[in-house]
């Protein structure tokens, strides 16, 4: 199956307004609660945003079913198409007022990713992706098509994220970074997964991992990243499923069998 390219258009729409919303937070006013696990928030735009991407989307495909970060809507896998949504990912960025988080929309068809919608709205950059058509970042008005780069993990920038929610998992992600950091060019932690993995598809990073990611981190990322010539897997090299859990390895060619062999290499 592939999307017109109406829809897609229709989409990326949908997926501004809901990143204007939050980028016109009244950060007095946030309504601030707390989740399940360590350091996990959710905001009352959390809940508006994907109300309003709900409401939208439900417009654009009527048959498609729905797996969100908020709750309230999962209907995957009792419909030919899912979208799967993080309405603010890198939520503690957005309450610390740090202009770094994303509005995600990923598509899949069946069990496999068919387009992906990333947008920081503070950046003003739309991240995008359809299965088969490239991966593209829309900004000023324009598209830009996205290729992964070419560099050696030696020459790496290398991206990761730190489980904040399972702090069981922070001496293994500690491990991993410092062994990174030695045998690459230098490592950065951002908060905001779905950003990170779009930043190794546009050649801003060469790697980025994470050990334990839910659907809605990087359903959409995942396709932008594929479509622009990088590879997703879990940390030991396995394909990923994007309705479950699962730790995150992107990485474009080059440094993949390097930075495998690292993180194999520590238990």
């Amino acid at each position: 199956m592939s999307l017109t390219h109406e829809t897609i258009e229709k989409i990326i729409d949908a997926v501004y307004a809901a990143g204007h919303y939050i980028a016109g937070a009244d950060h007095g006013a946030l309504g601030v609660k707390s989740k399940p696990g360590t350091e996990n928030f959710v905001t009352d735009y959390d809940v508006g945003c994907q109300r309003m991407l709900v409401s939208a989307l439900s417009d654009i495909i009527p048959d498609a079913g729905f797996l969100a970060e908020e709750g309230g809507v999962d209907t995957a896998g009792e419909h030919e198409l899912t979208f799967i949504i993080d309405p603010i990912d890198a939520t503690t960025n957005f309450i610390h007022d740090l202009h770094h988080s994303a509005v995600c929309v990923g598509l899949a068809d069946g069990m496999e990713a068919l387009a992906g919608f990333v947008y920081n709205p503070f950046a003003d950059e739309m991240f995008y992706a359809s299965r088969g058509d490239g991966a593209y970042l829309r900004k000023n008005g324009e598209d830009t098509r996205l290729s992964v780069s070419n560099r050696a993990l030696s020459d790496a920038l290398v991206g990761f994220g730190t489980v904040p929610y399972d702090r069981t998992q922070a001496d293994r992600t500690f491990k991993i970074a410092k062994e990174l950091f030695l045998n690459s060019r230098e490592v950065r932690r951002f908060g905001s997964a779905a950003l990170d993995v779009v930043y190794v598809a546009a050649g801003r990073f060469d790697v980025f991992f994470e050990l334990c990611l839910s659907p809605w981190d990087f359903a959409a990322s995942s396709i932008i990243l594929t479509e622009a010539g990088g590879i997703i897997t879990d940390i030991d090299g396995c394909g990923v499923s994007v309705f479950d859990k699962t730790s995150v390895l992107a990485t474009n060619v080059s440094s993949r069998e390097g930075a495998l062999a690292l993180i194999k290499s520590i238990t």
